[in-house]
């Protein structure tokens, strides 16, 4: 298959590894991780960073024995049609899962803090229009309009510092007091919102530049985000009393910024909201981007757009689905696995029985 005007370049691809993994869970980061490894949170998030570099290694060893296939390509070569389809279909329902999600808890918070009398299908409806118009021009478009609204991670980032001016550094002692499997559970916590980075999967073969060169792209991404993740849980550590406050607090981020205001700005939980929309929606096109290249391979179809309202569809009743936190928390467990199998597992067997079947030599090189 094969994306219109979809060339990207090395920069591009490391502001679209970091929209990727920045999503919706930015806001309620702090509160899971801390709820487990407490005033450890922050340790658990840096190991988290970790365990997804690693990861990309592998993902990254995997994509350079098929420099010029996506994964949709290479999974038919390595497995044969019939269960190559199969985890093509496997990918997309999981990608269609994954974003309904994400796009229900974004519409939960918009309920929550800005438009509680405005029907979710609405919210929802206009994200996904969004979501749509972004990602149907094309994947060069689609890496302009990340690179474009990066900036706005800065804008949060002053924000939080700003609020930091009241917070407390001895909430962050005695270090290291959890053992290390309860800081492990944390990490589990901070790895979940961090996916993401999968998206080099499919994106790969668009990108002009070497295999090293690549690598280096998404290891910086990834670095960005470990960062970026660390100082927001850092941050709600020291403003919140770990053991008992941050427990209470699901979007800490927004308590922490709603008790300041500017004199041009008054309510700065709004402001920030405002500019999380943005973040959600380059979340939410991933996914969508991503189901719908699935089902293009699917029908051997060359351009996936005309996917994107039927996925956009199912997406839609998908996210419709769950309407309270139990409901999250349920579809969290259900998609723990998920996210090991398809993030994890498969990759990591792909590469090894690429070696096994000696099916590097068969692709042609950039």
């Amino acid at each position: 298959m094969k994306l219109t005007a979809n060339k990207i370049t090395n920069k591009q691809l490391v502001f679209m590894i970091i929209q990727a993994q920045i999503g919706v869970g930015i806001l309620s980061l702090p509160h899971d991780v801390a709820l487990i490894a407490k005033q450890d949170a922050w340790i658990s998030t840096i190991i988290a960073g970790v365990f997804s570099q690693a990861i990309i290694f592998v993902i990254w060893g995997l994509c350079r024995r098929f420099p010029d296939l996506s994964l949709y390509q290479i999974l038919p070569k390595l497995l044969g049609r019939v269960f190559g389809k199969i985890l093509i279909l496997s990918y997309s329902l999981y990608f269609m899962v994954t974003g309904s999600l994400v796009l229900a808890r974004y519409s939960d918070i918009i309920d929550k803090w800005i438009l509680p009398l405005t029907p979710n299908w609405i919210t929802m409806l206009l994200m996904l229009l969004t979501c749509i118009y972004i990602v149907s021009e094309g994947l060069t478009s689609i890496a302009r309009f990340y690179v474009l609204v990066s900036p706005i991670l800065i804008v949060l980032v002053a924000l939080i510092s700003y609020a930091m001016k009241d917070a407390n550094l001895l909430y962050l002692f005695p270090i290291g007091e959890h053992s290390i499997s309860t800081i492990l559970k944390g990490s589990k916590e901070a790895a979940f919102s961090m996916l993401g980075f999968e998206l080099f999967l499919f994106i790969h073969p668009f990108v002009q530049s070497s295999g090293k060169e690549k690598l280096v792209a998404i290891t910086t991404a990834n670095m960005f985000v470990t960062i970026f993740y660390t100082f927001m849980v850092i941050a709600s550590l020291i403003f919140f009393e770990p053991n008992m406050d941050i427990a209470l607090t699901p979007e800490p981020l927004l308590y922490m910024i709603k008790a300041y205001s500017f004199q041009v700005l008054e309510r700065t939980d709004l402001f920030f909201l405002s500019l999380w929309l943005v973040i959600v929606a380059t979340s939410i096109a991933n996914w969508l981007l991503l189901s719908s290249m699935g089902l293009a391979s699917l029908v051997r179809k060359k351009h996936y757009a005309r996917f994107l309202p039927f996925v956009a569809g199912i997406y839609l009743v998908l996210a419709l689905i769950p309407d309270q936190g139990k409901d999250f928390e349920r579809f969290n467990q259900i998609l723990g696995p998920s996210h090991y199998i398809f993030i994890v597992i498969i990759p990591v067997l792909l590469f090894i029985l690429s070696f096994i079947l000696t099916k590097k030599e068969v692709v042609n090189k950039a």
